[in-house]
């Protein structure tokens, strides 16, 4: 009787740790908070996404790539000061996300760049973003455009969700064409 009861236990267990898992995401270790992308206006080829990543392991993890079906292109970018003046790139070697810590990508430093985007982005659309990370964690999330006035500038997104993404980092890239930009030190 005590073994058939053991047996039970693991066998719940187990499949409550496997639903656990699927509504976690790929990977419950890294935890992100709901992904902001700024809003643009017609005409706009580019624009900022912003979130907040937790690491619950005790081991490192680097986001090293960002992907999105509404952008021909996605980057890892940050903002530098150029003997003052500011300067936006992409982040050669991705972002640490330290063990048991958090980085929060928002407006005005780590940020995600979504560029030669298909549409105009409004406020409210629905959008999805794949985060890539060294370890080979690759975890797709919503996204939600927001008008820039909407967008969390603490890295403070609201509830924390296992396997899902949000980028709090971010500039205002609104009517700014990137061409010119310093872009030195790219590279993956």
């Amino acid at each position: 009787m005590i073994k058939t009861a053991q047996r039970v236990f693991i066998l719940l267990t187990l499949v409550l740790l496997g639903s656990a898992h699927a509504f976690a995401g790929s990977d419950s270790k890294i935890q992100l908070s709901p992904v902001e992308v700024r809003a643009t206006v017609p005409g706009m080829t580019a624009s900022g996404g912003y979130v907040v990543i937790m690491n619950h392991s005790h081991i490192a993890d680097r986001l090293v790539e960002v992907s999105a079906d509404f952008a021909k292109k996605a980057e890892i970018h940050e903002m530098l000061n150029d003997n003052g003046v500011m300067k936006m790139r992409q982040r050669a070697g991705g972002i640490e996300i330290p063990a048991h810590g958090k980085v929060a990508l928002k407006p005005g430093g780590l940020h995600l760049m979504f560029m030669g985007l298909a549409q105009t982005l409004n406020a409210g659309d629905e959008l999805e973003v794949t985060l890539t990370f060294e370890s080979g964690r690759v975890i797709t999330v919503p996204a939600t455009v927001k008008r820039p006035g909407e967008i969390s500038s603490d890295g403070a997104h609201g509830e924390m969700k296992h396997g899902e993404g949000h980028d709090h980092s971010g500039h205002d890239h609104s009517g700014h064409d990137h061409s010119g930009q310093d872009h030195s030190g790219h590279g993956s």
